[in-house]
């Protein structure tokens, strides 16, 4: 699963010098290892490091994508995602309606996995998807295997609409 998404992101990172992935310790690899390589590929300016602030992930993600770039921001667990649960449904998924048509977050992609990981209790095995199927203007897309998972990928950076992709974290490389 993991080397479908890393392979996802390299290509979408090939084709589109306007691509970029941020979030925390993706220099490094991630937690789930999907990011591996890919600052050596594509430098720091293109693949970095966030601090510990989901608000400000997303809120930098969302601005982004208003300017043409096609962000990648991940959040390393689902269940951190609320800080910037406003950003994400308030902002990205309203930006185009609000401003007429004048301005929209489309290219945003919001990766995070979800769901039990073997240990984590609270804190590591939410499964928050539901919150964000009833947000006009978002899209929400789940894998269910390494194809879709790296099709939906490249799609969900693609697309127009900002997309909130969860990936099932039982299924992830953790290490």
């Amino acid at each position: 699963m993991c080397n479908a998404i890393n392979d996802g992101m390299r290509i979408a990172m090939e084709t589109d010098e306007r691509t970029c992935v941020f979030g925390e310790d993706v220099g490094f690899g991630g937690v789930f290892r999907c990011t591996v390589g890919l600052q050596d590929s594509f430098g720091k300016s293109r693949v970095f490091n966030t601090p510990l602030c989901e608000q400000g992930i997303v809120g930098f993600a969302v601005g982004m994508a208003a300017q043409g770039w096609s962000p990648v921001a991940e959040i390393q667990f689902a269940d951190y995602i609320f800080p910037a649960f406003d950003q994400i449904t308030n902002e990205a998924a309203k930006m185009r309606f609000r401003s007429g048509g004048m301005f929209d977050a489309g290219g945003l992609t919001i990766r995070t996995p979800y769901g039990a990981v073997g240990h984590g209790g609270l804190y590591h095995s939410q499964s928050p998807e539901s919150y964000f199927t009833q947000t006009p203007g978002l899209k929400v897309v789940v894998p269910r295997d390494p194809f879709t998972a790296k099709g939906l990928l490249l799609a969900s950076i693609r697309d127009k609409n900002p997309v909130v992709r969860f990936q099932p974290a039982s299924s992830a490389c953790l290490r």
